[in-house]
């Protein structure tokens, strides 16, 4: 995967069909990008990363039995929960070359054109159906009888209706012209616009070249790679965008698009500006969506403080003021507080063979799995944190701690990502809340679920937050990991409150009203065309929003004095 920066990389990382990470790279990746956060912004809000599902064995709910929970209690859930199951958008299937729509096929003859080897290099087509529906084609072609040497390999990505080019990749082209000299600004718009210009036609005029982010620190801006933003009525259209870069030899190397790019080309669908309502209602609805939260400061004492900090995905409805889901971010939205009867249990592991008695802990079989410590990097893992594993077959079996202490654990096995979950949501959660009880502190008194659920095949990934005087505690957050058929646990991810810890009364309080005409001033709202998201799937009716530019640079207000406190 070719991109100009960080930010680019990790923008096309979840749109490609091989974006799934090895299991053992998650969990140390994740605890790496948390401790980073926490040490540069020394602010742990927002901390969920979604990069994959982990999982575990089918021992825990003998486990939970064993702890006085009898399967009766699972009759009735004592929950009725709003949340929503969301799939994974980078499951894709494998499907024939001959089950292309005919309108990606129009696509492809146009690379051809372009690409002669391509029409008759081995494809291998794959299909990911939300939230949209895209083909993600390879091109290869090998150079020996043994296959193990490959002259040509490049990929596209296509939408399946409409066709239209998202995303390409020319890895290893053979015989390319190079093009001589360092790449100039007005050279890589030119070979940009002529290269999308063969598959937008006339609509490559609804784009404008934009600068680049270049990554933090850069010394020089680059060249070598432009952005082609969209925009209707000269109001942005967000989330339909491309960034092309170049390769070694200054021709087309990469391209990459935003997650609506050619959604819709007809502008006559486009609501007029004019028709534009006036921002007073949107403002209104930011404060509905204003959430007051508890965070952390100081490292040795641990205070928190308390901020209200925008929680939405960035846009509200022009008309309604309501806020608009998209894919670029949703925003986190969490049930009712939920009382639970936490039991104070803990494990230490020191060793591989301490690691099985922590895992036989949270209910596991180990017989026969032999742990040792895993090979990930010391410096992937985050501060005194340790990780140990146990291969059987196909089964592998993950403990980790964190100052000697079991925190989190997982068993992987190819069975679980096949089929679709039958349980509800209210029968997980009923499941996840009895199991996390025993191992919470004995300090939280009630958490809160996050109302989106991610989901992979039959796991069910369910995420709690700490909830102190109604008040969420954004960096003390457990993670539960279901079998969505049978209710087993699969895995589980603790944190525990800080030996000392103090909380301001959160009834002194500015309103999420004034707090929103705080952020109001700092950060004005702007129109913008947006495809919303609803049931998992990207609208192909754009409507008008107000963006309150939250993606971009944003910022919090400090809950009692009011204060506007940027990043």
């Amino acid at each position: 995967m070719n991109t100009p920066n960080d930010e680019q990389f990790f923008a096309a990382l979840p749109r490609s069909k091989d974006a799934e990470p090895r299991s053992e790279f998650v969990e140390a990746l994740e605890a790496k990008l948390v401790q980073r956060a926490r040490t540069k912004m020394n602010r742990p809000k927002r901390i969920v990363l979604k990069l994959a599902t982990w999982t575990v064995s089918a021992a825990t709910v003998a486990a939970v039995w064993m702890m006085g929970v009898t399967p009766e209690l699972f009759t009735q859930s004592r929950f009725e929960s709003q949340a929503q199951l969301v799939p994974r958008s980078f499951l894709s299937t494998e499907i024939k070359e001959g089950e292309l729509s005919q309108a990606a096929i129009r696509t492809l003859e146009k690379l051809y054109e372009k690409y002669p080897p391509f029409r008759e290099a081995e494809k291998s087509v794959y299909v990911t159906k939300a939230p949209r529906e895209v083909y993600n084609i390879d091109f290869r072609t090998f150079s020996n009888k043994e296959r193990t040497e490959v002259s040509l390999y490049a990929r596209a990505k296509l939408d399946a209706k409409s066709g239209a080019l998202l995303g390409f990749d020319a890895e290893k082209i053979p015989g390319q012209e190079k093009i001589e000299g360092a790449p100039s600004k007005e050279r890589t718009e030119q070979q940009a616009k002529a290269f999308m210009e063969s598959f937008l036609g006339k609509n490559v005029e609804q784009y404008r070249f934009e600068q680049l982010d270049t990554q933090e620190g850069a010394d020089a801006v680059s060249h070598d790679a432009v952005q082609l933003q969209r925009y209707v009525n000269d109001v942005q259209v967000e989330g339909d965008s491309y960034v092309i870069g170049m390769n070694d030899v200054g021709q087309i190397g990469y391209i990459n698009s935003g997650d609506t790019t050619g959604m819709n080309l007809n502008i006559g669908q486009f609501q007029a500006i004019d028709e534009l309502p006036s921002p007073k209602k949107a403002e209104s609805g930011l404060a509905e969506v204003m959430q007051l939260t508890y965070q952390r400061v100081g490292k040795k004492d641990v205070d928190y403080v308390l901020r209200y900090e925008e929680n939405f995905s960035g846009y509200l409805d022009a008309q309604t003021g309501k806020e608009v889901k998209t894919t670029l971010w949703g925003g986190e939205s969490f049930s009712d507080s939920i009382a639970v009867m936490p039991g104070g249990k803990k494990a230490m592991a020191t060793s591989a063979k301490e690691a099985a008695a922590a895992m036989e802990f949270f209910g596991q079989k180990v017989e026969g799995y032999p742990f040792t410590g895993s090979n990930v990097p010391a410096y992937m893992m985050g501060d005194n944190e340790r990780e140990y594993v146990a291969k059987k077959g196909q089964r592998i079996m993950q403990l980790t701690t964190v100052d000697s202490r079991a925190t989190a654990f997982k068993i992987s096995y190819p069975e679980l990502r096949e089929g679709e979950t039958t349980l509800t949501v209210a029968e997980l959660q009923e499941r996840a809340i009895l199991f996390l009880e025993p191992y919470l502190d004995s300090r939280v008194k009630s958490v809160r679920m996050q109302e989106q659920i991610y989901v992979m095949g039959r796991q069910v990934e369910l995420n709690f937050v700490r909830e102190v005087n109604g008040v969420l505690v954004r960096d003390q957050y457990y993670k539960v990991t279901l079998d969505g058929q049978t209710g087993e646990i699969i895995g589980a991810r603790l944190t525990f409150p800080h030996e000392h810890e103090t909380f301001p009364d959160a009834s002194k309080v500015i309103s999420a009203e004034e707090a929103a005409q705080v952020y109001l001033q700092h950060k004005p709202l702007s129109p913008r065309y947006l495809f919303p998201l609803e049931n998992n799937k990207i609208q192909e009716q754009p409507i008008l929003v107000y963006s309150a530019e939250v993606l971009k640079s944003n910022g919090e207000i400090d809950a009692i004095s009011g204060k506007w406190l940027p990043f």
